[in-house]
């Protein structure tokens, strides 16, 4: 059992389980048509049927035929095309549990009808703040991404800057999490197949620069999961510190003394280093899906275009940058990542 500070990895998750079960984004599954699988946090991968529920940490994976329909809350709508991954999370921003909807890869309509509180939603190269809004995300196959809003409001927030998007708008942002220009759009008029196809010809015309800008978004995603794995070890060790500090009161004498350490510095610093737990985990995961569903997506396209040509310079330069990137990921996410996520 791996172990970071002071919580077992496996309190980590009944921890984000029971968090999740109290303000996480639920949802109820109100439609399925074709092949679509559901993998929870605990790592069991079954058939999605109508009338499941999904908490935070459940992932859906959407064959060619599968789409799914879910309802976070009455009058909203979340609609899951083929082909897709689609995961519902926690962050914890400013002190307050944010619920977080994320699509890897593919394609995702939403429709929040004035909810208590929307999630942020996530591509492996944006974040978008919602209010009362319809809109679409689209997640490419070489870790771009694009959305368009029907009505409402969405933010998006790239690498280094963000841009307000109002109703027939639509923005799209690099691997590396550059913002493009806005641009018009109306409801029903993006090709997502197209599109992603586009972003798959570039993809396989210079593949080693494609992984490259995929392996930035990556990074990013580990450099944020180290982060706050660094300070939840700084509040792992304080508190580790103050159990000492109040053991030595109690063994003094001095109950009073060790009661009010413990309401008024020993408690609040374990729900605030719990808080790091769930960001750590969010961010681990994240990657863990980019890993698997972009990056590895790109491998197996790689494998099969060049299977006649293994020894093309091309296809070996790719090789080696991805074995760099694997060997990378394995190496920072050891400490923040268990066998059944995978």
């Amino acid at each position: 059992m791996k172990r970071f500070g002071f919580l077992t990895i496996t309190a980590v998750i009944l921890l984000i389980a029971s968090a999740g079960s109290i303000s996480a984004q639920e949802s109820d599954v109100v439609y399925v048509d074709g092949w679509v699988d559901m993998k929870d946090s605990r790592g069991d991968i079954y058939e999605l049927f109508i009338g499941d529920h999904l908490v935070s940490g459940d992932t859906v994976i959407t064959g060619e035929d599968g789409t799914a329909e879910l309802e976070p809350q009455q009058g909203s709508r979340i609609i899951i095309t083929p082909d897709t991954v689609f995961s519902l999370s926690e962050r914890n921003v400013d002190g307050k549990k944010q619920s977080v909807a994320a699509t890897t890869i593919g394609q995702v309509r939403f429709k929040f009808n004035m909810m208590t509180q929307e999630p942020l939603i996530s591509t492996p190269s944006a974040v978008a703040g919602v209010r009362g809004t319809e809109f679409t995300v689209y997640a490419g196959a070489d870790g771009s991404s694009m959305i368009t809003v029907d009505s409402g409001a969405v933010e998006v927030f790239g690498t280094e800057s963000s841009v307000y998007l109002g109703g027939n708008e639509g923005v799209e942002m690099s691997a590396e999490g550059q913002l493009g220009d806005k641009f018009d759009v109306f409801e029903g008029k993006i090709d997502f197949s197209a599109w992603n196809a586009s972003k798959i010809d570039s993809m396989m015309a210079d593949p080693v620069s494609a992984l490259k800008m995929m392996n930035v978004s990556l990074s990013k995603m580990l450099d944020e999961m180290e982060e706050w794995g660094k300070m939840h070890e700084e509040a792992s060790a304080e508190v580790s510190r103050l159990r000492e500090k109040q053991k030595a009161l109690i063994k003094d004498g001095k109950v009073e003394e060790a009661k009010t350490l413990e309401s008024e510095q020993l408690k609040p610093l374990e729900i605030t280093s719990s808080k790091m737990v769930i960001n750590y985990r969010h961010h681990a995961l994240s990657a863990l899906s980019m890993r698997q569903h972009v990056l590895g997506a790109f491998y197996l396209r790689m494998k099969t275009a060049y299977i006649r040509n293994t020894d093309d310079s091309i296809y070996r330069d790719f090789l080696n940058e991805y074995q760099g990137a694997v060997t990378v990921f394995e190496s920072r996410t050891e400490d923040y990542l268990i066998d059944s996520d995978y």
